[in-house]
């Protein structure tokens, strides 16, 4: 086994103080100090689990006051080992009172999530709700995967009412 040996000659600390002596040996043992580490781990990080594909062909249709959005479950939902386990519809609402700012970003609010239901690919979902006069509404659609990561958002669908 091999070791540090440190030689402190005795006779030359003789005459030298009691605080000198502790110095000498802190500036021996400070290096040691900081070539360990604290001991303490970061946080975790989570493996990266593959985004669920977006939707693509969102369309929205009204009949009086209700609005009607269908999609379909992408094709690439089983190309990810977890497929697809929902569907999160967000609105962004604004007031027409407000003057017309067609270049205003919409302020989307997730309003629902719509399950998928295992082996979609390729069928049809739907989502509907009423709507208020004096609004300007856009919907979008993104899609959550069995592993909980959320995908890209689909295609913009406004209407005016």
């Amino acid at each position: 086994m091999t070791g540090i040996k440190i030689h402190i000659n005795w006779k030359l600390t003789a005459g030298a103080s009691r605080r000198s002596l502790i110095f000498i040996l802190i500036m021996i043992m400070l290096p040691f100090l900081f070539l360990h580490g604290c001991g303490r781990k970061g946080p975790p990080v989570p493996p990266k689990q593959p985004a669920a594909a977006a939707v693509k062909d969102l369309s929205l249709s009204i009949n009086g006051d209700m609005v009607l959005l269908t999609w379909t479950v992408p094709d690439e939902m089983k190309k990810t080992g977890s497929g697809i386990k929902e569907f999160i519809v967000h609105r962004g609402k604004q007031k027409l009172s407000n003057g017309d700012c067609r270049n205003c970003p919409a302020n989307f609010k997730p309003v629902a999530e719509v399950p998928a239901e295992a082996e979609t690919a390729g069928k049809g979902m739907k989502y509907g709700e009423r709507v208020e006069k004096g609004f300007k509404y856009v919907f979008k659609v993104t899609a959550v995967s069995g592993a909980g990561t959320e995908g890209g958002d689909s295609n913009h669908v406004e209407i005016v009412y």
